[in-house]
Parts: structure tokens; C-alpha cells; sequence
């Protein structure tokens, strides 16, 4: 049984609205902790309950201590939890081109009010806010050294608007994350 079929309770970690995680766990309990309703995973330690996932998503690359995150979300995990992650791909396939042609990787932000080192205006993007930009490699050592244990690693699709084929290729490309545009990975303790 898929695991994503049995899950009752979620704890959506800056999800803004929830939308996706309601969409991703159409029958489950969803807590949503996020800025826009007073909640600063930075400040506040994250609540107790009996969760069957805690879902990050595009989160971590927000914050000056990942680290932090990992802790806390450790701290409220039973053995039945399950938390995943997903977050941009600093080695997507794209940025390996940009960043052989002298450009910057997408995602990744140079100042907090300047989008510079761009190969071009990717969908009129504004700056993100990202602190850090992870690997799949990277993100799965960072999980081990907080006593994590991998369940799976899957690359997703770029939600940009772009041409067809552009979309095919990167569609295409999640079937190897190091590849692919954005990763999920879901673990245990």
C-alpha cells in the first residue's frame, strides 16, 4: 500500500495555504505552520502530535540554519513519521548549462535586492529569498547527519511556463533527481 494512502495527520511546515499538501493528502488532517498565519519556524519550537508526515516544501532553502529545521522536525516525529522535503536542484540539468555558459544556477540569489547573473528573465521571476541552494547528494548527507533515514528520492518538474519541448526535456529529466529541476526526498527517523 502506498504510504501516501494511509496518512491521517500532516504537519504542512510553510505552506502558505496548504493548497498542496491538501492536494498531495486529499484525506488528511493538515496543520499548516507558516509565516502569513503568525507562525516563524525560526522562533518557535514545532507542536507535538501524532503526525504521519511533516511536509517541507520548498521551504529550507529559506533558512540561515537548516539545521535548526531538521532538529525541531526530529524533536516531533514519531518512528511511523514520515518527513519530506522538496526543494529546488542546484544541479538541475539547466543550471549545469547556465553555469558552463558563466550565469548563475536558478534559484540561487546573489542580493537580497538585485536579480543579477541571470541567463535571461525566467517568467518575470523576482527574487526568492533563497539562502541556500542544495544537491540531492547534499540534502541526503545533511538528513544522515541529523540520524535520518532515506526513504526515497524523486526529482519533480519546474512549475515555470516555457516552451514545450523545454517542458518535455525537463519532464523528462525527473526520472534522475541530480537532473532534474526540483527533488523530494522522504525519510524517517
Amino acid at each position: 500500500m502506498d504510504q501516501r494512502q494511509i496518512v491521517r495527520k500532516v504537519l504542512d511546515i510553510g505552506g502558505n495555504d496548504g493548497k498542496r499538501s491538501r492536494r498531495i493528502f486529499p484525506r488528511a488532517d493538515v496543520t499548516v505552520l507558516d509565516l502569513k498565519n503568525g507562525f516563524d519556524i525560526t522562533k518557535s519550537p514545532l507542536p507535538k502530535g501524532d503526525w504521519d508526515v511533516i511536509f517541507v516544501n520548498h521551504l529550507i532553502e529559506h533558512l540561515i540554519d537548516p539545521d535548526d529545521l531538521l532538529d525541531k522536525c526530529r524533536e516531533v516525529m514519531s518512528e511511523k513519521t514520515v518527513l519530506e522535503i522538496s526543494t529546488p536542484n542546484l544541479v538541475a540539468w539547466f543550471n549545469r548549462i547556465f553555469f558552463l555558459a558563466g550565469y548563475l544556477p536558478h534559484s540561487y540569489e546573489v542580493s537580497k535586492k538585485h536579480m543579477v547573473g541571470r541567463a535571461f528573465d525566467w517568467n518575470k521571476e523576482v527574487l526568492g529569498g533563497h539562502v541556500r541552494i542544495f544537491s540531492p547528494l547534499a540534502l541526503i548527507q545533511l538528513l544522515k547527519k541529523h540520524g535520518f533515514c532515506i526513504l526515497s528520492v524523486k526529482g519533480d518538474c519546474s512549475t515555470f511556463n516555457c516552451n514545450i519541448f523545454i517542458r518535455l526535456l525537463d519532464k523528462l529529466l525527473t526520472i534522475n533527481p541530480n537532473l532534474a529541476s526540483a527533488f523530494r526526498i522522504r525519510c524517517k527517523k
